[in-house]
């Protein structure tokens, strides 16, 4: 949280509250409504800094709207000086919100899409709130209020912003079902991904004098490891040679597939014609009649050959 410029942010908005409030007093003319408009762009400017969403956004100005209302009219009537419960007001709102944005930890975007995406529910929320705080002041201004006016008065503001609260709500839990739907869709695709990354080879790259060949798993009958070089045979017998290790290979392939047979050999099971035990406790492979004579040792290591019998007879 950026507590300096949320200092300068706030004290200066409610230094400008208490300065048009008192200009408007010395003029004798109505600031409901420019206070109305400064409270707005304090929180427009504090949502930016906080890189909120607009539809979060517009949900905070209705908010600020509606309790900076019902507070400034109750410090007013508590202490009597308009300028200095506008001021206070406007300290508690400014902190209000940075609190706010703090226990909620709302998403956050971009500073451009800010301004990009969904800019119609900044302006409507600023016409919304300030419509209903114009046609509040004139429904009012032509209520009579008889004895005890005061309170009546407030009773009949308070009601009137309860409709501002209606709104916040509707607008809130839209809010949220939006950032539901994003978060899960964000799931998928990072589940997608996931699942595409794990995803095993389908194909090897190898050189062919300064040709380069794609050998396709499926055509891959067995690779084994020779004087610090790797090799891959395919189902027709042809031998290249292969810029990786037997480890990296091994972890790239199918294991439903293909078995490291020994620390030299990873045999794909349709290059299988039989196997046989050999004394030893070891068992040897004969190849598909296309790799006959096979071009490496295609004997299962002992202790390799119980997981060998095992996947060979799945």
């Amino acid at each position: 949280m950026k507590y300096g410029r949320h200092h300068l942010i706030i004290h200066s908005f409610a230094i400008l509250h208490l300065a048009v409030c008192l200009v408007c007093q010395l003029l004798g003319i109505p600031d409901s409504l420019l206070l109305t408009l400064i409270t707005m762009a304090m929180v427009v400017l504090l949502c930016m800094e906080e890189n909120l969403s607009i539809a979060f956004t517009a949900i905070t100005i209705i908010l600020a709207n509606v309790l900076g209302f019902i507070l400034g009219n109750a410090l007013g009537t508590l202490l009597g000086i308009n300028y200095l419960s506008t001021f206070i007001t406007t300290e508690i709102l400014g902190w209000g919100i940075v609190l706010m944005v703090r226990t909620l930890k709302p998403a956050r975007v971009p500073k451009e899409v800010f301004w990009k995406d969904n800019a119609g529910w900044l302006v409507a929320a600023v016409v919304i709130v300030f419509g209903l705080r114009v046609s509040i002041d004139i429904i009012l201004s032509h209520i009579q209020f008889g004895e005890g006016s005061p309170s009546m008065r407030l009773i009949a503001e308070v009601a009137a912003f309860c409709l501002l609260l209606l709104v916040f709500f509707v607008l809130y839990m839209r809010n949220q079902m939006e950032l539901e739907r994003e978060k899960n869709r964000n799931l998928e695709k990072a589940l997608l991904y996931s699942t595409e990354s794990s995803a095993y080879r389908e194909k090897f790259i190898v050189r062919l004098n300064n040709r380069i060949l794609p050998i396709h798993v499926k055509d891959i009958a067995y690779i084994f490891a020779e004087a610090k070089s790797t090799f891959i045979v395919t189902g027709a017998g042809v031998k290249h040679l292969l810029d990786e290790s037997l480890d990296t290979a091994e972890s790239q392939l199918d294991p439903k597939h293909f078995f490291r047979i020994s620390r030299s050999c990873i045999i794909e099971q349709s290059a299988i014609s039989s196997a046989a035990k050999i004394p030893g406790g070891r068992v040897v492979i004969t190849p598909v009649r296309n790799l006959t004579p096979p071009l490496t040792d295609l004997t299962v290591s002992r202790a390799r050959v119980s997981a060998f019998l095992e996947w060979f007879e799945k």
